[in-house]
């Protein structure tokens, strides 16, 4: 099999299913250790969710997609991230906040998600940005291992955070832009 092709473009409406599906692809597989596995596989796609992210005037939805053939594949798309200006009164016009980040799971270590993440890095510079934050569950331990390797740091920021019935605690990560 060959190298992987992988583009990184903005984001358009016309994406927001395969989003959903990458969404709930990487969340099934990377939360059934600490989230409970079979609801996460039958949760429904939020498409709408998506869709009202790309056309979000305040954010940049980047996705990082295969090219059809590349590598054997049937092409579409591996990735996406938003980022958008942080949450809250205390926000600085500098700052920028890495809201979702997913890679499907069939292009974890292929470097998709380090392609996605220097893009995102770079249109947020591009923005005049020159800090950024993330949120990701302290159980997440493959990801904040791959934030960590990208520059990302805890900053000591601590949220709970419920889903499917399961409480667990977020990590807030920061990182010099």
């Amino acid at each position: 099999m060959g190298r992987t092709t992988i583009a990184v473009r903005s984001a358009e409406t016309g994406d927001a299913e395969a989003m959903a599906e990458v969404f709930r692809a990487a969340g099934a597989a990377g939360w059934s250790h600490f989230l409970p596995e079979e609801e996460l596989r039958s949760e429904p796609l939020r498409t709408a969710v998506f869709a009202a992210g790309i056309s979000a005037p305040e954010t940049r939805v980047l996705v990082a997609e295969e090219a059809p053939g590349a590598g054997g594949g049937a092409g579409g798309i591996a990735g996406f991230t938003l980022w958008r200006p942080p949450m809250g009164p205390a926000a600085s016009a500098d700052e920028a906040e890495l809201h979702l980040f997913y890679v499907h799971p069939d292009h974890w270590g292929d470097g998709t998600a380090r392609l996605l993440m220097d893009e995102a890095v770079r249109s947020m510079r591009a923005q005049g940005r020159r800090r950024a934050h993330l949120w990701t569950a302290e159980p997440n331990h493959r990801p904040r291992a791959f934030y960590a390797r990208e520059g990302w740091t805890p900053d000591g920021g601590r949220r709970s955070k419920t889903r499917n019935g399961v409480t667990f605690t977020e990590l807030r990560y920061g990182k010099e832009l």
